[in-house]
């Protein structure tokens, strides 16, 4: 990797579409395309949606490069795609009313829900919402009609589930608890059923508690274990049909500083940010299971860098303490 461009006084940076959005004090820039920005809007992507927005009566929605009005009747939209959004209410009865939009098409249904939703997500080609509480204890699985399939809910009361990961393989759904940030069981279910088909133990396995789908439909992590003082950062590969995990050790150092969720994928490789003094960037190639690139940022302050973004051709780091945006060419 390369660095090609160092760019300052970005106070946001989102991917949009694999353009990069960048976000100033009074303008924001897609691509290379500059657009005024109030002191007061926000700009935000999520599942390949750019929002720009104030607050629920001030929400826009960027479509063929303008930005459209959307209307809301209960709450701030999830996204999902760009004309594919959930919004829900509250009743005294702890009820909620769901609103979802789908290309035009209005749905609107009811859920029990005895501590209220938090992150809503659909998996689209199984027609499926997964609605998780605030408190991160438990896990709706409903259709997109409102149907009730099943419920998941974690009985340790020292864990919670990981709501930011929740994979999904054709019909196997991957719940991670975790007891602040380490993982505490990993567990695959039949999405549509709720059958358990498998479960690792923090007692028995130690993995990440971030995992990504690969092109293979394997699912690849890392984690840094300690033993006599050395730090050790693994690869981690579980089977989602089988639960069968493989631990593999791509590098050992005195100190590492590689947080599970600081990692994203593209293509075959693992991209992490290592936060020990100075910062550094690594790259990991999950076939040959080994780093194939480290990168030092040379960093002086004490400030912390998250997951690369990365794209085809470039990786982004962006360093929010420095309001500073890194280019690489790949």
């Amino acid at each position: 990797m390369k660095i090609v461009e160092i760019k300052k006084d970005i106070i946001e940076f989102e991917l949009y579409k694999n353009d990069p959005v960048c976000t100033y004090e009074d303008y924001f820039v897609i691509n290379e395309t500059k657009y005024p920005k109030d002191i007061k809007d926000y700009i935000s992507e999520g599942n390949g949606v750019l929002k720009k927005y104030r607050d629920k009566y001030s929400l826009n929605v960027y479509i063929n490069g303008i930005f459209e009005p959307v209307k809301i009747k209960y709450s701030f939209p999830t996204f999902f795609e760009e004309n594919v959004w959930i919004e829900y209410s509250y009743s005294e009865d702890k009820i909620a009313n769901i609103r979802f939009m789908e290309h035009g098409n209005e749905t609107l249904f009811t859920i029990k829900t005895p501590n209220g939703i938090h992150s809503p997500r659909y998996i689209k080609d199984k027609s499926i919402f997964l609605f998780n509480d605030p408190a991160q204890k438990y896990l709706l699985f409903y259709s997109k009609t409102g149907e009730f399939l099943w419920q998941y809910t974690e009985e340790d009361a020292d864990l919670k589930i990981n709501w930011k990961c929740i994979p999904v393989v054709d019909d196997v759904v991957v719940i991670i608890s975790q007891d602040c940030g380490v993982m505490g069981k990993v567990q695959g279910f039949n999405i549509r059923t709720g059958e358990k088909l498998w479960e690792l133990d923090r007692r028995d396995r130690i993995c990440s508690n971030t995992f990504f789908v690969g092109e293979d439909k394997m699912l690849y992590g890392c984690i840094v274990l300690y033993f006599g003082g050395i730090a050790e950062l693994n690869l981690c590969e579980i089977n989602p049909f089988t639960g069968k995990l493989e631990r593999t050790v791509v590098l050992k150092d005195n100190d590492l500083d590689v947080c599970s969720w600081l990692v994203t994928m593209h293509g075959r490789r693992l991209y992490y940010a290592d936060n020990r003094d100075g910062k550094e960037i690594g790259v990991i190639d999950v076939d040959r299971k080994e780093i194939v690139e480290r990168q030092p940022l040379e960093i002086k302050k004490n400030v912390t860098i998250g997951a690369p973004v990365v794209t085809d051709d470039r990786m982004y780091v962006y360093i929010r303490e420095l309001n500073e945006l890194r280019v690489y060419e790949l």
